[in-house]
């Protein structure tokens, strides 16, 4: 008896959780049909935004490092001490100052021996030119002293170029590479001189990029949240083989000297640019087997509507055909519609 107890005891639970899961499950269903007649009837939610003519622009961006428009490097000719250096960096200097000093009595240099043998040659020459001049000597004897003064000079003045290392035009310095009393190996840097009124990049672009690209075309960068306009100087005719690439030159204007030497920008230029354009965002954009399209609605229906663009800016597309102005687009809630889906704008 105790045991048909137990028995009927265990059936009735049974009994009793199969009910419970099936009413869930009845229930679920129930929730499922209930969503979906609520979409067929009221329409499924979605946000929309009115296609208007906006500006688009297209532009192609670089990494590149910034130089003085003109800047050089100047480096040690031969071995030898740093006897002194007469600049800073950030000094201004002019073209032929001298800025770093060598030991001038190193053994390895003849500076004073050919300082002495100009200075002589040039007293020579001068006063064997007035003695020609007053008739008091032969022209092969001024002949004789002139060959002399200009070796001397030219040996002098190799000298000097080895022993004074000069600025080569005017402009700032930039960077110094060595301090006073430092010995150094020839064609060590010494330092660099730029004119930073206005700044030069170089980029290097491919053969697709190059046929967009056009002298005079405007480049920007930023620095400091300051934006800074240029523009497109040179570009190359033949690639260069070691890169595979073209390079285009870009010039900045900079009065203030804000823009630094050596630093890495971002540069962009404008290859393209419409004031009256079409605009999409690219995921919106969707494909089938019959092309791309996007979906608007239309008499709170869901309809697909095929495009074609006519440019892209890696997030945007240019439609060339397809919408037109007044066009209400489905922005949000597109991937839950099919076309002929009822739809509604949600709050």
């Amino acid at each position: 008896m105790k045991t048909n107890y137990i028995y009927y005891a265990l059936s009735g639970m049974v009994v009793l959780i199969l009910s419970v899961i099936l009413s869930g499950c009845s229930r679920q269903d129930t929730t499922a049909r209930s969503m979906e007649q609520i979409y067929e009837e009221d329409g499924i939610p979605v946000r929309v935004d009115t296609v208007r003519y906006q500006t688009f622009q297209k532009n192609l961006a670089y990494f590149a490092r910034l130089s003085g428009v003109k800047e050089a490097t100047k480096s040690a000719v031969i071995g030898g001490k740093i006897e002194r250096i007469n600049a800073r960096v950030g000094d201004r200097v002019a073209a032929n100052q001298v800025i770093v000093e060598m030991d001038q009595t190193s053994p390895g240099f003849q500076y004073e021996q050919a300082k002495a043998a100009y200075e002589n040659a040039e007293k020579t020459y001068h006063r064997m030119k007035a003695m020609l001049e007053a008739g008091e000597t032969a022209q092969a004897n001024y002949d004789g002293a002139e060959a002399q003064y200009l070796v001397a000079k030219r040996n002098y003045e190799t000298q000097r170029k080895l022993l004074f290392i000069d600025a080569p035009f005017d402009g700032t310095i930039v960077d110094i590479k060595v301090r006073a009393g430092d010995n150094v190996q020839g064609d060590t840097y010494l330092f660099t001189v730029a004119q930073l009124d206005k700044m030069h990049a170089r980029l290097w672009v491919t053969e697709q990029e190059l046929s967009l690209l056009r002298n005079g075309m405007t480049a920007t960068t930023q620095f400091n949240n300051k934006i800074y306009r240029g523009r497109i100087t040179e570009i190359a005719l033949a690639a260069d083989p070691y890169k595979q690439a073209f390079y285009v030159d870009v010039e900045f204007e900079n009065p203030g000297r804000e823009l630094r030497s050596g630093i890495t920008m971002n540069i962009e230029i404008r290859v393209y640019e419409n004031a009256s354009a079409i605009i999409v965002p690219r995921n919106l954009v969707m494909r089938d087997t019959s092309g791309e399209f996007v979906y608007v609605m239309d008499n709170d229906m869901a309809v697909k509507r095929y495009i074609s663009n006519g440019n892209s800016s890696g997030i945007e597309y240019e439609i060339s055909s397809g919408l037109s102005v007044g066009d209400v687009i489905i922005t949000h809630g597109a991937s839950m519609v099919e076309a002929g889906s009822r739809v509604r704008i949600a709050e």
